[in-house]
């Protein structure tokens, strides 16, 4: 009879704590499917997402990048001076990681990664592969951004704005 009130008691406790787990692994919410990557090679994908710059100042072209992003619209999520990693998203669509890193004296590498949702609520994720997106909707709004900041650095923008007026004083 003890045997007995001691198997109930253990096949109770046994079944409880299998009744827990099952209850648990059904409240976990489903694994992200994994992000589709790029059919290029690693070469292709990497000479479309990089561009160098002829500037030797790395925090430079990182503060660049930063405000090329805020400009841009992007939400910045994540800023790593040290390691010249900045993330920034957009719309809960589109997440950029790009990287900072010096070459030498007088060249600064960006490297941008691009990942897109086809729609906010999707799951599914896809890497960016286009060269003309990290040209046009990146690499050229940072290059006028990099200009502008050696303009205003080297005194110019006075002298770019007394031409402005010159020109304009012709004309009228």
């Amino acid at each position: 009879m003890i045997q007995d009130a001691k198997y109930t008691h253990n096949l109770g406790i046994k079944l409880f704590a299998i009744g827990s787990i099952a209850l648990l692994s059904a409240c976990a919410p489903p694994p992200e499917p994994p992000t589709i990557m790029s059919q290029l090679s690693p070469v292709e994908l990497r000479s479309m997402q990089t561009r160098i710059f002829e500037t030797g100042n790395q925090s430079d072209v990182f503060r660049a990048l930063i405000s090329t992003y805020q400009d841009l619209g992007y939400t910045l999520t994540s800023i790593e001076a040290e390691s010249g990693t900045i993330t920034a998203n957009k719309l809960a669509v589109l997440t950029l990681t790009s990287t900072v890193t010096s070459i030498n004296s007088e060249q600064t590498s960006v490297r941008v990664n691009g990942i897109v949702k086809s729609i906010p609520q999707a799951r599914q994720t896809y890497q960016i592969d286009s060269p003309l997106f990290f040209q046009q909707r990146v690499f050229e709004h940072l290059s006028k951004s990099l200009f502008l900041r050696a303009l205003y650095e080297d005194g110019t923008e006075a002298k770019t704005d007394d031409i402005i007026q010159k020109e304009n004083a012709k004309q009228n």
